[in-house]
């Protein structure tokens, strides 16, 4: 990859990421018109670059192109974050129960995100640390869907990962009761359970990423929209 297109993908990565947290902070209403335009000058960057970060909102399901070219936003409510879960959820079950239907596994980097879930506790600085964990909780989630090595799941996984991955990092920043220290025991558990082919994985996956995931997005999701609506 070159410079020039190296610096384009980086700027579409920046407004992408900016809209994404306005629309996960309630900036803007259901339904809302937006313009190639006027973000292309709130962010001071080429219409080009906005087409692009259009493009991945409409794969989130944030944005909806009309048939006489309006593009009206969505927001993020709890049947948006329920649908997000239950679509994970689907796709990692199906994931584990791929890898323990296989004949042969390499566990190597799934342990060794395991062993980085421990080390990351050990961090004193609150910040950094749950930075860490969200980061080791992406590649271990990630690495489960490459030990398929099925190809199409990985790419359903790829739609729904960077949305995911917003809300998890907002989730990390604003909830000050954020269960750190579960993270270590869950995925170690996860990750013995894959390597003894014992098909309660696929439930207790179900679970993790599911039902206790939809609870603190949930959670953050009110605590970050609610605060948006202090500061208006």
């Amino acid at each position: 990859m070159n410079a020039k297109e190296f610096e384009r993908q980086y700027t579409v990565a920046t407004v992408l990421a900016g809209m994404r947290e306005d629309i996960f902070l309630g900036k803007y209403k259901n339904r809302q018109s937006i313009s190639e335009a006027e973000i292309a000058k709130k962010y001071g960057v080429s219409r080009s670059s906005v087409r692009a970060a259009f493009q991945e909102l409409i794969s989130d399901g944030l944005l909806e192109m009309k048939d006489n070219g309006r593009k009206e936003l969505r927001t993020i409510d709890k049947k948006y974050i329920e649908d997000l879960c239950l679509t994970r959820s689907i796709l990692e079950c199906e994931a584990c129960r791929l890898i323990i239907n296989k004949k042969n596994n390499d566990f190597t980097k799934l342990l060794h995100i395991v062993g980085g879930f421990y080390s990351a506790l050990q961090e004193e600085d609150r910040d950094k640390r749950r930075l860490l964990l969200v980061e080791l909780n992406e590649s271990f989630h990630d690495q489960i869907f490459q030990m398929t090595e099925n190809i199409s799941l990985i790419q359903c996984r790829r739609t729904i990962a960077p949305m995911l991955s917003t809300i998890v990092h907002f989730n990390a920043s604003l909830d000050p009761d954020m269960n750190e220290h579960g993270n270590y025991e869950s995925h170690n558990k996860i990750a013995q359970m894959l390597m003894d082919k014992n098909p309660e994985v696929i439930e207790f996956m179900g679970y993790h990423v599911q039902d206790a995931a939809m609870k603190d997005l949930l959670r953050v999701l009110e605590h970050a929209q609610s605060e948006e609506c202090e500061r208006k």
